[in-house]
């Protein structure tokens, strides 16, 4: 059965069949062998849960579950059970489903597999523990905040552009209510799609024997995967949030939209690699760091949040260069289509895909290849018979024409905020220009 069901998939999937967003077949199983190691993880994916299922007012709730599932694993001494059998528990949440995952000796995968069985379907908990996990998430808050502001401001600007929600709210956490709780955790475990990654060293037929106790009279009627088709205004910007830091240097962001989850990849990630990855010594670097000497680093990132796409442009000037590099970067990118440099770049990475495409193909790790394929199995993006070398300059530059516009940018600044608000006074006087706390973003 297992294997029909992998043979179906892979023709449905070869002809083309599957929808813009694709339902990924019932316990369907996606599985890598790996023989480096006697170890197995298998990832129990919820499809359909997740931070998506959220209204505004309750933003955090698939969080908090995931930490009440964690701590009362923990109370209970289901942790303590699986670590005596060489075994990680994990509950990560993502937008679109939510996960509980173990990693561990594949000896005792399935004493694994049956204590997280018992414990997930039988879940116990009081308003006592739910108001332990909500202080346990609240310090999360802070810390993450301290730990990673860049991601909150993007977050908080994209929020505020684009509509996607905020990644957290003390607010809502306060709000959140048993009843609610308990709500989510019934549909959680009824969702209408559950489906496992798998990457192991035992047989793909024994893995899903070792699995039938997750899936053997599982109900359904919880949670249902759906995306939708959701539209967004490209034309939002230009809008700057700056919030303040005595640092000296500058945080620079340049968010560029560029459409929606499961459309095509080719040409944002071919414009991102001709700029220069983060870390990579490509055309920025080269150009902001090596001749004009005005940022420690810079880099573009081609990311996703929700169902929104953008490219993220980053620099990191001192104090002092600040106003030149803001005002030179601001110009780059507008005039990307007209730079000889920039064609250059896509040149040389059109010749040089394949070799490297090659090289890095080998090199891919088993989750790697894996998550490529879930990625795949659920967006269905269109995908090119020949890659990079299928795209030809007039696309690209159709591209830039319609994304690398001042109405498509949002910018974030942090730093003196007097001192970047009179630079964006004087360079970019259109732009519209919030000043924010940065605890603002979680509040």
């Amino acid at each position: 059965m297992f294997l029909k069901l992998m043979v179906s998939f892979a023709m449905c999937y070869a002809v083309g069949v599957l929808p813009t967003y694709a339902e990924i077949p019932n316990h369907h199983i996606f599985y890598r062998n790996d023989n480096r190691a006697p170890l197995t993880s298998i990832e129990i994916v919820f499809l359909g849960a997740g931070n998506n299922q959220e209204p505004p007012s309750q933003i955090g709730l698939a969080r908090t579950v995931s930490k009440l599932i964690w701590e009362l694993a923990k109370k209970q001494g289901h942790l303590d059970q699986l670590e005596a059998l060489g075994t990680r528990l994990n509950i990560p949440t993502s937008t679109l489903y939510q996960t509980i995952s173990i990693y561990g000796l594949s000896e005792n995968c399935g004493k694994s597999i049956k204590i997280v069985r018992d414990f997930i379907y039988n879940l116990e908990f009081s308003e006592s523990d739910l108001q332990d996990a909500k202080k346990l998430m609240a310090t999360d808050y802070e810390n993450d905040l301290r730990k990673n502001p860049r991601t909150h401001m993007r977050n908080f600007a994209l929020s505020q552009t684009t509509g996607i929600k905020k990644y957290k709210s003390l607010k809502a956490l306060k709000n959140l209510s048993f009843e609610d709780i308990r709500q989510y955790c019934d549909q959680l475990l009824k969702t209408d799609v559950m489906f496992f990654k798998v990457i192991s060293d035992l047989d793909s037929t024994e893995v899903a024997m070792l699995l039938h106790p997750i899936t053997e009279k599982r109900e359904t009627g919880g949670f249902v995967h759906t995306l939708g088709s959701p539209t967004m205004d490209s034309k939002i910007g230009p809008t700057a949030f700056v919030s303040d830091s005595n640092l000296k240097t500058v945080g620079c962001y340049w968010l560029i939209l560029c459409g929606m989850i499961g459309e095509e990849d080719y040409l944002p990630s071919m414009i991102s690699r001709a700029l220069g990855r983060s870390g990579a010594r490509g055309l920025l670097y080269k150009y902001f760091r090596e001749e004009l000497g005005l940022v420690y680093g810079t880099g573009s990132s081609y990311r996703t949040e929700e169902y929104v796409r953008f490219l993220e442009i980053s620099a990191d000037p001192q104090l002092q260069n600040s106003e030149e590099l803001i005002a030179k970067m601001s110009d780059f990118l507008r005039e990307l289509p007209d730079n000889p440099r920039f064609w250059e770049a896509i040149k040389e990475l059109r010749e040089n895909r394949n070799v490297a495409y090659a090289h890095v193909h080998e090199q891919l790790t088993p989750q790697r290849r894996l998550y490529s394929e879930v990625y795949r199995a659920i967006h269905n993006p269109p995908r090119r018979k020949g890659g990079y070398s299928s795209v030809t300059d007039e696309e690209v530059r159709a591209f830039l024409e319609k994304f690398f516009v001042s109405e498509n940018m949002v910018m974030i600044f942090r730093g003196r905020k007097d001192n970047i608000r009179e630079i964006l006074n004087t360079h970019w006087p259109e732009a519209e220009v919030h000043e924010q706390s940065l605890r603002s973003v979680i509040e």
